[in-house]
Parts: structure tokens; sequence; C-alpha cells
């Protein structure tokens, strides 16, 4: 199959001497003159630049699609001081036509520039400011739609690895008709003091949770399911308890027969997956 790439028009800058590139149709109310993406060196992708929620941030992702128009959104968000790079071996496994974006967390990788020009580090962040990435959830949601030609509140499956997990899980509480799965990966329920059982009590979507033997994690995926095994109808969830210590997508990345479990159920999250 050929492999393509197409350009997207977002909020902010690629970088000195890029060339404006005919895209879709700006997205909430971006102007008409934003610039366009570049061209990643790893496979099909288009690193782009948007807006966070709260417009105090200039985010950075990577938007992958390759085949067919038609095919499913999928959202990332990766765990405390990595990055959207992480995502990748689990990327290269959906399936083909799949409409993908990853993205750096706000004060992580691409994404330190403050709109006032400030620089931005996740490690002076309080509770506050991770609580922001749900909402930044939301526009990296609307972007993948708009490329795809859907409405911006279509639904999508959304991934998050430990503080990107907790973001995920609170935008599918607060808007659960537009989640198609949950993907979560050492899930916490309140890490760095964003909550998250709220939102798994008003979340419907299928879940799947990967975790090790770290300290806490299995108490947290326990009672994240306990919720969702309680709810009425039952929610379907997943576990995978890997008996190592690692965190996040380690924990994946270690373990092929965890990495093909993830990988298929995220093409059909809705089948038991063994």
């Amino acid at each position: 199959m050929k492999r393509w790439l197409v350009a997207i028009s977002f909020v902010g800058a690629c970088g000195s001497g890029s060339k404006p590139v005919m895209g879709p149709p700006p997205i909430d109310g971006a102007p008409a003159d934003t610039r366009a993406a570049r061209k990643t060196g790893n496979g099909p992708g288009l690193d782009v630049v948007f807006n966070s929620e709260d417009s105090a941030v200039e985010l950075t992702g990577t938007y992958f699609h390759q085949g067919p128009e038609s095919g499913d959104c999928y959202v990332f968000v990766h765990q405390l001081s990595s990055t959207r790079a992480e995502w990748r071996p689990v990327i290269d496994r959906l399936p083909q036509g799949a409409h993908v974006f990853a993205f750096d967390l706000r004060g992580h990788g691409d994404s330190t520039r403050g709109t006032d020009r400030t620089t931005l580090s996740w490690k002076t962040f309080e509770t506050a400011d991770w609580e922001k990435v749900e909402g930044d959830v939301g526009k990296a949601m609307a972007l993948v739609n708009a490329r795809r030609g859907a409405e911006p509140e279509s639904p999508c499956f959304l991934a998050g690895s430990s503080i990107g997990s907790s973001a995920v899980l609170r935008f599918s509480g607060a808007h659960p008709e537009r989640v198609t799965g949950l993907l979560l990966l050492s899930p916490g329920i309140a890490y760095r003091g964003v909550k998250t059982p709220d939102a798994a009590r008003a979340s419907t979507a299928p879940v799947m949770i990967v975790h090790s033997q770290e300290p806490g994690a299995a108490d947290a995926a326990g009672a994240l399911k306990g919720i969702w095994d309680d709810a009425s109808p039952p929610v379907h969830v997943e576990v995978i308890a890997d008996p190592g210590q690692e965190h996040g997508m380690k924990i994946v990345n270690g373990d092929p027969e965890i990495l093909a479990r993830v990988a298929a159920f995220l093409s059909d999250p809705r089948e038991p997956h063994q």
C-alpha cells in the first residue's frame, strides 16, 4: 500500500522558514493564516503545533494516517517526563486507515513554549496545571476529527500512560459520549493530586488497564475496576497485571504478548483479548 502524508493547518508556528500548505478548514476559529505541519523523519507522520485549551501553551504533536481516507480516531497521551515518541510501538500496530494523534504534554518535549514566550517545565507544575491537560485532550481530538472530515466532537479512542491516563479518564468522565474506548497504562486515582474515581463512575467506554507490581499500582487498578464492575450496566474492563516493577509504556514495550493484547484491544475494544 502506498504511504502518503497530508498537510494540516493549525494554530502556531512550526519553525522558521516553513511555508503555508493548504489543508482542511481551520477548526475552533483558528485563523486562516496558520502554518502547516512539517514531515517527521520517522514514517508517515506530520508534526503540528496547536494552542492548548486555555490558550497558554503551544503544544506539539504528530498526526499519523496511512491508507484509506476513512478510519477511526485515536489520541495518545504520554506519561510524566516522557514525550509522544513513547507511543510509536503501539501506533505502528494500529489498523490501516486509522487517524492518529500523539502530542507532547505541556511542559514536555516540544511543548515547552508558552504563548507569552515563557519557557515551561513540568517540574514546576501543581495539581491545577495537570488538571488542564484534560482540556488539551479535547483540543487534540478536534484536531484529528477536522483532518478526517468529522465533526469536532465526534468520538475517539483515548490512550493514556500514568498522568496521561488521568487526563484521558477525566475527559471520558466529562464527555462519555465522545469516547469509544480507553487504554490506561499505570493509572492512578489521585496521582499528582489529579483525582479520577468520579470520572470513572461517569465513564462508559470499554477499558483496558495495564499495571505492574510497583507500589500502589495494583490497588489503583483494582479501585478503578471495582467502580466499573459495580456500574449499571457494568463497563467492559480488562486488566493486564504484569509481574514486574516497570511503569507505563515500559511495561508494554517489555513484553511482546502485552503489546499484542494492547494492539488487539485498540482495534476492537468490545471483545475479550487474552
